[in-house]
């Protein structure tokens, strides 16, 4: 029997036993007579008293407004009201406040008058009735009251799991987020379920570890499931609504590609817009749009056909499609040879001009000067010019050098006529080129150093003649800067030495030297043997090339011809990637096609044997569900084939709606379930 403690009017305290408080008191009242016992929150038994933070037995509570102990489980008492509504009412209160709307509920009462215990004990009571009488209602308030929690915080982006979904960040960054957010409200839920600091603490890490767990393995187990039954009820659902399920193959290849739709379509515009209107949706995507291709051309299916005969022809094209883009983006539509022929003509004519009115103006001319510079090879010294020369024969040197003075002088007199001396110098330009192409050099060194002494006569002779001389001679260094320019594509030399002689160079040798650096490249891609195997593009791509082309390229073109070159190389790889490596693969879907008419099923209705041509079937039809059917994997192909811009961008955001909204549910689905078992979970500890 509990012993109470009652404090007398004569304020002693004194200890009762009884059956209850009411009792206990009464039996007081009894032993004091008259006197009525006073200071009635002294009415609290022993184990009230030496319990922590004062917490009444179970199911007892001390009503200040009666001023008794009231058994709050006595089926007669008005102040634990059930129910079926209001367990449910219940239920969800407290799973909206993670197992803190009780004592949030006895908070605001205290405010208006209310008692704080008595209505925390009242409103606990009513729980445990709610849960035993109605666990249907109470939990499913519970569950319901979670769920608004959850679609609080998803919607007003607090809910990891939601946001991990929507990032796309895979199975494992959900799995992270998702035992981070069940920890966090495993743990609320736990702490609010207890009863003091040290049970609450001790409930929250409890049900945080439990909500971890749960958390963490939810977004692998819908997974798995998820995948079992899209696994088992794919092979009979997607012949019938192949849209569905080619759209959802698209939405997983467009998340790999790490692209948005408005990407991948200015990617394709990009493309079109630099004569590479063929560049598809698969090579803007990248690796997941050239891996997508495999099964399109490595299973029977009847995009197959159509797809390889396009990447093949495609490749075919590749070998025009790259001289263009190195013919425009060095703005040399002509050969080297070409060139150099038209700027020779284009000298040759001018020069023609400009001497011939250097001629007609031009006064006597001295050719003293030439002269001594001759007598300096053929008579050194004072001694030679008044003896007679012996009779050693003259050597190459001596010889051309001998000509070239009985050009202008015979000994007694001396040419005076500029016309005269003009046609001797073209004769001496003629014997150094002759020279140069006989490698006699020293023989080319001593007439160019007598050349210089005529030019020099003659320029006294017309001041035009200048002109004229050193307009022939820039446009003579136009023309050999081609020869340079072919010079330089060789491996042999530097990126770097190539990069400075060709910024020293004036803009018109810059371009004739864009020509001669191209005409070659340009004769090494066209002289490659043909075929789809071959990329051509890849040559272009050492780092010598890639820094010779952004220094060479015509003014605002280099971008553009890296983009072009890089878009062929892409290509390439999405053909490779398709129609590259191992026929196995191609070798066994064929024979799985041929396989899928099979004999046994009609030798088994023919010989009565009913059972096994019904087994045969059933082999037959799941052999045919592996993978997705063909009227979906040419639905994908075609798709990926697109080179229309805005179709691909339509398409492309058609998937990727529906995708999201995929999303949304699965974020739903998972973030409801982790809401849902979270006040469970702060019950079992």
């Amino acid at each position: 029997m509990p012993t109470f403690k009652i404090t007398g009017p004569d304020g002693k305290t004194y200890r009762v036993s009884g059956e209850n408080a009411e009792g206990a008191f009464q039996a007081l009242q009894q032993h004091l007579g008259s006197a009525q016992p006073s200071a009635p929150q002294a009415e609290m038994p022993d184990e009230i008293a030496n319990l922590p933070y004062g917490q009444p037995p179970e199911g007892m509570a001390y009503n200040p407004k009666t001023g008794q102990m009231e058994d709050l489980r006595s089926e007669a008492n008005p102040n634990t009201p059930t129910g079926r509504a209001n367990a449910a009412a219940l239920g969800v209160g407290q799973g909206v406040g993670f197992n803190l709307m009780d004592e949030a509920a006895a908070g605001l009462s205290s405010l208006t008058g209310g008692d704080y215990g008595y209505d925390v004990a009242r409103m606990r009571e009513a729980e445990r009735r709610a849960s035993e009488e109605h666990p249907g209602a109470f939990y499913g308030g519970m569950i319901g009251g979670a769920l608004t929690n959850g679609a609080g915080l998803a919607r007003n982006g607090l809910s990891a799991t939601t946001n991990a979904i929507k990032a796309g960040k895979g199975l494992a960054g959900v799995t992270k987020a998702s035992a981070m957010e069940g920890a966090i409200l495993g743990a609320a839920q736990g702490f609010g379920s207890g009863e003091g600091v040290d049970d609450r603490l001790y409930k929250a890490g409890l049900a945080g570890f439990a909500g971890a767990g749960i958390g963490g393995a939810l977004p692998t187990v819908t997974t798995a499931v998820a995948g079992a039954v899209k696994g088992a009820t794919a092979p009979f659902v997607a012949p019938f609504r192949p849209a569905q399920y080619s759209d959802k193959a698209l939405a997983t290849y467009l998340r790999r590609s790490g692209k948005t739709p408005e990407q991948i379509a200015g990617i394709m515009r990009a493309a079109a817009d630099d004569g590479q209107p063929m560049y598809t949706m698969a090579d803007a995507m990248g690796n997941a749009g050239q891996r997508a291709l495999v099964p399109v051309t490595r299973t029977p299916n009847d995009a197959r056909q159509e797809v390889t005969d396009f990447l093949i022809r495609r490749q075919l094209g590749q070998p025009q499609r790259l001289a263009n883009a190195l013919a425009e983006g060095f703005d040399a539509p002509q050969t080297s040879d070409q060139v150099s022929r038209a700027l020779t003509s284009a000298r040759d004519i001018e020069a023609n001009q400009l001497y011939t009115a250097a001629r007609r103006n031009a006064g006597p001319v001295n050719v003293t000067p030439i002269l001594e510079r001759i007598d300096e090879t053929l008579s050194p010294g004072v001694n030679r010019v008044v003896s007679p020369r012996d009779n050693i024969g003259y050597d190459t040197i001596e010889g051309s050098l001998a000509r070239v003075r009985k050009m202008i002088s015979d000994g007694n007199s001396q040419v005076t006529d500029f016309n005269t001396l003009f046609r001797a110098k073209l004769d001496l330009d003629d014997m150094i080129a002759r020279a140069d192409a006989q490698g006699a050099g020293n023989r080319a060194h001593y007439l160019t150093q007598v050349k210089r002494e005529v030019d020099r006569a003659l320029e006294n002779a017309s001041p035009a003649y200048r002109n004229a001389n050193d307009t022939f001679a820039t446009r003579s260094r136009v023309i050999d800067s081609v020869a340079e320019g072919q010079a330089a594509k060789s491996g042999r030399v530097r990126a770097e030495d190539s990069i400075e002689q060709f910024n020293a160079l004036t803009p018109d040798q810059q371009q004739a030297f864009r020509s001669g650096y191209v005409d070659p490249i340009i004769a090494d891609i066209e002289s490659h043997a043909m075929g789809p195997a071959t990329n051509r593009a890849r040559s272009l791509t050492t780092p010598k090339y890639e820094a010779e082309f952004q220094a060479f390229a015509a003014p605002g073109r280099a971008e553009q011809l890296g983009n072009r070159i890089g878009r062929e190389n892409r290509m390439f790889e999405t053909s490779n990637a398709a129609l590259g490596n191992s026929r196995t693969a191609d070798n066994l879907g064929d024979i799985d096609d041929m396989a899928n008419f099979d004999p046994a099923v009609l030798s088994n209705l023919l010989q009565g044997n009913f059972t096994q041509a019904a087994l045969a079937g059933a082999r037959q039809a799941f052999s045919a569900g592996k993978g997705l059917p063909p009227r979906v994997v040419e639905r994908v192909g075609r798709s990926l084939m697109e080179t229309n811009p805005d179709q691909a961008l339509t398409t492309l955001n058609r998937v990727h709606g529906q995708q999201l909204s995929r999303d949304r549910l699965r974020a739903l689905i998972l973030e409801s379930m982790l809401q849902g078992s979270t006040p469970g979970i702060a019950r079992l500890p």
